[in-house]
């Protein structure tokens, strides 16, 4: 099977497609619930995540994507209950690439690794209709039984990220509204002041752990470190061209691992 997980903690599990490059590998949260489990995000698609998922657990499961780019949207068509917010169901229901994102930068750079992925074409890949088969908006609650997650609306990289927040243990599920990374505030359906408010908004909950859309995980200190640093100006990705050609010599191993270990043994201290 086309993936590889990390234990997280007794109930979170990370979940990763192998052969995509590190920097676009969308991080797929599993979360384990009394009632139910979590599917959060669901890569590219280019295996079948439901069958991996049904080999780790026996319990339903509820699928949610806290945005409709390609990176996270692949396997969401698999499950049959799937949860996101209204702004984007429409792109949800009729993915073409360019209202996914895939396209111009992102079908030319190299982000599938041949040896792992003969069969990958970048002019044929597609991501299949996934009709929501219900909405998740600022102020809903998902009760698993034994946990509880808010769901925060935060737009800015799309017009319909959201956020699934833990109040009692101080975590957050941020997708791509915040992640150890250069952050995308340039495609077609981003805003900056939207993103902006979303990120004054982050920095005020409070948080003490992100498990993000992308990179290991992180806390309140690199939270305020990458903030800070979007607010100069200076963590944003604004052509993906040039990022690429700039940064390709030290993104000659963008197929390897990355590291984990040092969040993972924080956590389980």
């Amino acid at each position: 099977m086309g993936y590889k997980q990390f234990k997280i903690s007794d109930d979170i599990t990370l979940i990763q497609e192998t052969g995509v490059a590190n920097f676009m590998r969308c991080n797929i949260w599993h979360v384990r619930g009394r009632d139910f489990d979590l599917v959060i995000d669901t890569g590219m698609g280019l295996d079948s995540l439901k069958r991996w998922i049904m080999r780790h657990t026996d319990r339903p499961i509820k699928a949610i994507v806290t945005h409709c780019h390609f990176d996270h949207s692949g396997c969401l068509h698999e499950f049959d209950v799937r949860l996101g917010h209204p702004a984007e169901a429409d792109i949800l229901a009729d993915p073409a690439n360019e209202k996914i994102v895939y396209s111009g930068a992102w079908t030319r750079i190299a982000i599938i690794d041949p040896l792992q992925h003969p069969q990958f074409s970048s002019e044929t890949y597609s991501v299949k209709a996934a009709p929501l088969t219900g909405y998740l908006d600022e102020g809903d609650v998902i009760d698993l039984g034994d946990k509880t997650y808010q769901i925060l609306h935060l737009p800015g990289h799309s017009p319909g990220s959201i956020g699934l927040w833990d109040v009692k243990k101080k975590i957050l599920f941020s997708g791509d509204a915040l992640y150890d990374g250069a952050l995308l505030d340039s495609l077609y359906h981003s805003n900056v002041n939207d993103y902006l408010n979303t990120l004054a908004r982050i920095e005020a909950l409070g948080v003490g752990v992100f498990h993000a859309g992308h990179y290991p995980s992180f806390g309140k200190q690199r939270m305020q470190d990458l903030i800070d640093q979007y607010r100069k100006g200076e963590n944003s990705l604004v052509d993906v061209d040039e990022w690429f050609n700039s940064n390709e010599g030290e993104l000659k191993d963008i197929f390897t691992d990355q590291d984990w270990s040092g969040f993972i043994a924080s956590q389980n201290k």
